[in-house]
């Protein structure tokens, strides 16, 4: 019987789920915080019982005629409870303990419920009548997974593969070497040291909560601040690099960091840009420190492709600066580096484990893996009911979208299957024309109601990037900032972040075709092919699932236009 695999990332933290067919293709992936609408969706089961029957139904799994193995993204569970002791076999709790810097409530609690979701992984089938007991889940080794996954986006057989993430089972960095698509490992670090954690840290210092994935408040509030010497080697001194294995510092030099750094922290209810130097600081220290760990992991002296994968792969201010510095080209990063793109390397594991591979699959790099929107509702819509104006643009949403966006307006966008990852890349969007000054603060404070110095990102053909941008290099997935070019700035103002860069979508007629040709139709009408793109979705909120959560915000916020499949609605003002 031909056998799927169910992949099921139970972190406790960005739960997902993946399908991967009998011969190794991806068929379907997709973040259950989309699903409950809950950001993060913390402690929520992967194998959310409605979730699981819609993903198998999308991959085509019949459950008469086809076989479901589950594999879940740990190999083991971390232990509930903190312990005293210090040896290897407490090291994923001392992981989860926050290496000393967070609340160790929080951390334990996220303890429990990783347990209790590793323990009872795949419970959901009981109920779907695929199984009449409790299934015994495939458990893979947590950064093997982020590594597999990586691995099966690259359009590469041979590179160096970091994890780079905030926990694994015994410690947060681990290297491999890709060969003619074999996975082959190379060393890891022991121990609580953990960049990630250290980013949480300095999340909290700045004010934010990391337990609501805030890091990327610090990031884009790093550009308007200035590195201050002082706090960024504090900050770098919490974490020792010894021989690319992350080593946290000894308690005398943690607590003259902890005690040096509480006096520049920001109380939430400070204005924000009290911690923009806090920020710059805290983000070169990342730097520096994921510095000596990529040196480490070079496999040779000329330039060799590197996939960097983990939760702090997602830092794509310190992913742009990679490529030809530490003699890595290119640089290539998932769309879905964190513990949510982790159902996918589990579920490819089961794969290989069942067919005996040792090559991992090379997926076509299409992030478009989640669910297509149910445009039943949508076909039975009233405009003058609604007070809108609704148009058929079948056959041509690019150019329609693109006389909206060059007249100014704001276009939340659901059309085709859903992205993998947290980034929208344009079927879930909102687009805007970055060329008038005053579009980035229309769209933070009348569309998704948040901080006035978030920036938002370029779409951009990859032709035309050289033309844009300084240290060119795809970026299919938002993974790179990257410079634009000093004389481009005043072009796109409303897409460059107060340090002059730009994390930006490198589109191709195949990555994505209507993305491609919404920023041609935009060209040819403005003179300036580039379009602004944000997730469509309101702060604290994932992005958009239904149609009817696509209809909520563009009721409730200050979007011009909403296209749901080939049907345009516009308001009447």
């Amino acid at each position: 019987m031909p056998v799927f695999h169910l992949g099921l990332s139970t972190s406790g933290h960005d739960p997902a789920l993946a399908v991967v067919g009998p011969d190794g293709t991806i068929l379907f992936a997709e973040a259950t915080e989309r699903v409950l609408q809950d950001k993060r969706a913390w402690g929520a089961p992967p194998d959310h019982l409605g979730h699981v029957r819609h993903a198998l139904a999308a991959s085509g799994f019949d459950a008469v005629h086809d076989e479901l193995r589950v594999a879940t993204t740990w190999r083991r569970t971390a232990a509930a409870k903190p312990s005293s002791r210090s040896d290897k076999s407490d090291l994923t709790t001392n992981a989860f303990l926050g290496a000393s810097f967070l609340e160790a409530g929080g951390a334990a609690w996220l303890s429990v419920i990783h347990a209790g979701l590793q323990q009872g992984a795949g419970v959901a089938l009981m109920r779907l009548g695929l199984t009449d007991s409790t299934p015994e889940p495939r458990r893979f080794d947590h950064h093997l997974c982020h590594a597999v996954a990586a691995c099966a986006f690259a359009p590469v057989s041979d590179a160096a593969c970091v994890v780079l993430d905030g926990a694994g089972e015994v410690g947060a960095v681990s290297t491999f070497a890709l060969t003619d698509r074999t996975l082959s490992f190379r060393s890891r670090s022991w121990g609580p040291g953990s960049l990630g954690v250290l980013y949480a840290w300095i999340t909290e210092l700045c004010g934010f909560d990391w337990v609501a994935g805030e890091e990327w408040k610090v990031m884009g509030l790093a550009a308007y601040g200035t590195v201050q010497p002082d706090l960024r080697d504090t900050i770098a001194r919490v974490l020792r690099i010894n021989k690319g294995r992350l080593e946290l510092a000894d308690h005398t030099v943690l607590a003259s960091a902890k005690s040096r750094l509480a006096v520049h922290a920001r109380d939430p209810h400070d204005p924000v840009m009290t911690a923009a130097d806090l920020a710059a600081s805290g983000q070169a220290a990342f730097a520096q420190l994921a510095d000596q760990v990529l040196a480490a992991a070079q496999i040779r002296d000329e330039p060799t492709p590197l996939i960097l994968t983990g939760g702090c792969a997602l830092n794509s201010a310190y992913n742009g600066t990679i490529a030809n510095r530490l003699t890595f080209d290119p640089v290539f990063v998932p769309p879905a580096p964190g513990d949510d793109g982790n159902a996918i390397g589990a579920a490819l594991l089961s794969w290989m484990e069942e067919t005996g591979s040792t090559k991992i699959p090379q997926h076509d790099g299409s992030p478009y893996l989640g669910s297509q929107p149910n445009l039943q509702s949508v076909k039975g819509l009233n405009g003058s009911r609604l007070g809108c104006r609704v148009t058929d643009i079948t056959g041509r949403g690019a150019d329609a979208v693109a006389d909206l966006l060059a007249a100014g307006r704001i276009i939340g966008v659901m059309r085709g299957r859903a992205e993998w990852g947290p980034r929208a890349l344009g079927h879930r969007s909102i687009l805007a024309s970055p060329c008038a000054a005053d579009m980035k603060d229309r769209i933070n404070r009348d569309v998704k109601g948040r901080e006035a110095y978030r920036p938002f990102a370029p779409v951009i053909r990859m032709d035309d990037i050289s033309q844009w941008f300084e240290r060119p290099q795809a970026s299919p997935y938002m993974s790179m900032t990257l410079p634009w070019r000093a004389d481009k700035r005043a072009q796109v103002p409303a897409t460059v972040h107060e340090d002059g860069t730009g994390r930006l979508q490198t589109v191709t007629p195949k990555s994505a075709p209507w993305m491609h040709d919404v920023v041609s139709a935009v060209g040819e009408r403005t003179g300036v092919p580039v379009v602004l793109n944000t997730s469509f979705n309101v702060m604290g909120k994932p992005i958009v699932h239904t149609v009817e959560d696509a209809l909520a915000v563009f009721a409730t916020s200050g979007l011009d236009a909403v296209i749901l499949g080939d049907t345009l609605i516009e308001k009447a003002s």
